[in-house]
C-alpha cells in the first residue's frame, strides 16, 4: 500500500510540473440532500484545458453512486481517492473547489469540525492562504434550484438562517459563485474586492439588515448611498 501512494504521490507531481502554468485544483465532492447535479453541471463545463483538475469524494456520497457513475457524472476520470491525498499532493494543491454545499459540510466547516477530512482540507488551506471556491447553490434557499426540487416552502427566518451561513464562510476567506459565473481559479493575489450597489440590493431583497465586508474591500459611492438608504449596515471584518 505504502509503495502505491508513493507512486501515486509521485505521479501527481509528475504532472504537476508538466503543466507549471496551469493551477492545480481538488474538487471535493460530497452528498446533498437536494441533489448533486448543478455541482456536477459545473464541473462538466470547465475549461479543463486551463487547469490541472483532480477529484475526490467522501465515502458517504460513494454509497450514493457507483464510483462508474460518478466518473460520468463528473465528466472525468482525474479521481484520487481520499485516503491518498498525502501531504505531497495537497501541497502543489492551488485550489479547493467545491461543486456541492450541503448542510452537513457548511456546518462542519463553520464549527471547524476537523475530524472530517474534508473540513481539514478547507481549514488547511485556508490557513495557509490557498484559495478555495465554492458553488453556493446548495447552501442559498433564494437560488432556483431549490424551487425546482420544491423545496422552497421554508419559512423566511429559515432561510434568512441559511443564508447567513454564507455570509460566514465568505467571511472565513471562501470565494462563492453562483451557476452562471465562470471561476478564476488563479491562485490568490492582492486583488482587493469591489462593493457594489447590487451586492447592497441583493442583501436587502434578503432581508438581512447588514452587509460584511472584509478590510481593504473597494466600495463605490453608489453602494455607500444605498446602503444608507436602505438602512443597511456595512460591517467590516
Amino acid at each position: 500500500m505504502q509503495s502505491e501512494m508513493a507512486k501515486h504521490t509521485l505521479q501527481e507531481m509528475y504532472l504537476r510540473r508538466g503543466f507549471p502554468k496551469k493551477p492545480y485544483v481538488l474538487a471535493l465532492l460530497t452528498f446533498h440532500m437536494i441533489g448533486m447535479e448543478p455541482g456536477l453541471s459545473y464541473l462538466r463545463e470547465i475549461k479543463k484545458d486551463s487547469i490541472c483538475l483532480r477529484m475526490t469524494a467522501e465515502d458517504s456520497l460513494l454509497n450514493h453512486l457507483q464510483p462508474g457513475e460518478l466518473i460520468k457524472a463528473a465528466g472525468s476520470d482525474h479521481w484520487i481517492p481520499l485516503g491518498r491525498l498525502s501531504e505531497a499532493i495537497m501541497e502543489e494543491i492551488d485550489v479547493i473547489f467545491l461543486p456541492v454545499l450541503s448542510f452537513s459540510l457548511v456546518n462542519d466547516i463553520l464549527t471547524h469540525n476537523e475530524q472530517r477530512p474534508f473540513v481539514r482540507l478547507i481549514l488547511e488551506a485556508l490557513l495557509k492562504g490557498k484559495k478555495v471556491v465554492a458553488l453556493k447553490t446548495g447552501a442559498d434557499p433564494y437560488e432556483p434550484f431549490w424551487k425546482l426540487k420544491g423545496m422552497d416552502k421554508g419559512t423566511a427566518l429559515f432561510k434568512r438562517k441559511l443564508y447567513q451561513q454564507l455570509i460566514q464562510l465568505k467571511s472565513m476567506g471562501i470565494d462563492l459563485i453562483t451557476e452562471n459565473e465562470e471561476v478564476d481559479f488563479m491562485a490568490k493575489g492582492n486583488s482587493k474586492s469591489v462593493i457594489t450597489e447590487e451586492a447592497v440590493r441583493l442583501v436587502h431583497q434578503r432581508n438581512l439588515s447588514e452587509l460584511e465586508i472584509q478590510r481593504g474591500s473597494i466600495i463605490t459611492p453608489l453602494a455607500r448611498d444605498l446602503a444608507k438608504e436602505l438602512n443597511i449596515l456595512l460591517k467590516f471584518f
